[in-house]
Formats: structure tokens, C-alpha cells, sequence
């Protein structure tokens, strides 16, 4: 997954949600941008979990696919 893609679907709007799969195919899902942060140069993506509490730092050149949602769940 290349870094300006990820930056497309964090900024994009409206915002979709979607999903990252690392190469083990575990999926992180990101529902609003302000629950990921990519480094300044793509290669570290953090996914914030929703109780703020924990994260999860991806290595952006093992994610091996991307789904975006066509709409937030409530």
C-alpha cells in the first residue's frame, strides 16, 4: 500500500471508513480520520482504538490491501 493512497482516504470527503489488512490478513479498521495518523513520510501508519486506550503502529509497506466502506457504522 503506497503512503499517497492512504493520505487520499484520510482526507478524503466526505470520509468513507476503511480497512487495512497487514500481511498476516488481520484488518484494523479506521472509522474517522481522527482515529489514524500516517508519518510524515508514509511509513508508519498508528491506528488509535476507540476507547483511547490503545493503538496499533503498522509498518505501511506490510499492508497488503485496503476496503473502504460505503458508509460509517453507527
Amino acid at each position: 500500500m503506497i503512503a499517497n493512497e492512504l493520505r487520499q482516504l484520510l482526507h478524503a470527503s466526505p470520509f468513507r471508513p476503511f480497512t487495512v489488512y497487514s500481511n498476516g490478513g488481520i484488518g484494523f479498521r479506521i472509522k474517522h480520520p481522527d482515529f489514524a495518523s500516517l508519518s510524515p513520510h508514509g511509513a508508519t501508519l498508528i491506528i488509535y482504538h476507540s476507547d483511547d486506550a490503545a493503538f496499533d503502529i503498522l509498518d505501511v509497506p506490510l499492508i497488503t490491501r485496503v476496503e473502504v466502506h460505503q458508509e460509517s457504522a453507527a
